[in-house]
C-alpha cells in the first residue's frame, strides 16, 4: 500500500473507530456506481463469511453535483454496463439510458444511503442495495425525492421523517463529508474494501473482485 494512503487510512480509523482496536470491514462505493452494483453480490458473501465482524459504509460520491445527461453518457454508461453484467451476472435495465430529462448526479442516491443509515444503522446496507435495484432493474428515477421515500419506507423507516431530513441542508453536508473522507483516504476507485485487522489497516480490493479471492485473503490476514 502507498505511503500517503496508509497515512489516510489510520487517519480514517481513528474518524471511525475513535481509536478503538476491534476488527472492521469498511467498504467504500457509490449505489449509482455500476462495479459497485456488480460486486454487491460478493460483498453479500464476504459479510456473510465474517458474520461477527463490524461492517461501516462510506460514501465515495462517483459524479456527486453532476450535470450530464443519462442520454450525453448513454454510450459510454451502455458499454460499462455491458462489462460489469458479463464480469457479475446482475442484471440491468438499458431503457432509462434514453430519458434525455435524468441528470446523473449520484449525491441524492449516496446522501439517502447515509441518512438512512443514520435513522437506523441495521439497514444501511439493505438500503444501498435496495437503492442500486430501484436504479439499475427498475430503472426509478434517481433525482426524484419519492423514489428514496419509498424505499425508506419500505425498510421500515418513517416516509415524512425520512423526506424532512432528505431536504435539510445538514443532510446534504453529511453526504459530502463522506465524499471529502473517501477522497482524503486516496480512493478513487469503487468499489473499495478496507479492513482493519488487529489494529492495522489493509487495503483489500480498490475494483471488483470476486468474494472467495478477497475471503481468502482475509481468513489469510486474521479476520475471523
Amino acid at each position: 500500500m502507498k505511503r500517503n494512503v496508509f497515512c489516510l487510512l489510520l487517519m480514517f480509523s481513528f474518524y471511525m473507530g475513535k481509536g478503538q482496536q476491534k476488527d472492521t470491514l469498511i467498504y467504500i462505493g457509490d449505489p449509482m456506481c455500476s462495479w459497485c452494483y456488480g460486486f454487491s453480490p460478493e460483498l453479500d458473501k464476504i459479510i456473510l463469511a465474517f458474520p461477527d465482524t463490524p461492517f461501516e459504509m462510506v460514501m465515495g460520491g462517483l459524479r456527486p453535483g453532476g450535470t450530464e445527461k443519462m442520454s450525453d453518457l448513454r454510450d459510454f454508461l451502455h458499454e460499462h454496463w455491458t462489462e460489469v453484467h458479463r464480469a457479475s451476472g446482475q442484471r440491468f435495465n438499458f431503457a432509462i439510458l434514453k430519458k434525455s430529462e435524468i441528470t446523473y448526479d449520484t449525491e441524492p442516491a449516496c446522501r439517502a444511503v447515509i441518512l438512512a443509515g443514520k435513522m437506523k444503522p441495521a439497514i444501511q446496507y439493505d438500503y444501498f442495495k435496495a437503492v442500486q435495484e430501484s436504479f439499475y432493474i427498475h430503472n426509478h428515477l434517481p433525482n426524484d425525492d419519492d423514489t428514496y421515500v419509498q424505499l425508506a419506507a419500505g425498510l421500515g423507516l418513517d416516509a415524512k421523517e425520512f423526506h424532512k431530513r432528505f431536504k435539510q441542508s445538514q443532510t446534504k453536508m453529511d453526504a459530502y463529508s463522506d465524499f471529502d473522507l473517501a477522497g482524503s483516504m486516496g480512493i478513487k476507485s469503487f468499489p473499495a474494501l478496507v479492513a482493519k485487522i488487529d489494529g492495522k489497516l489493509y487495503m483489500v480490493t480498490d475494483g471488483y473482485q470476486k468474494a472467495d479471492r478477497i475471503i481468502k485473503l482475509l481468513e489469510n490476514r486474521g479476520l475471523k
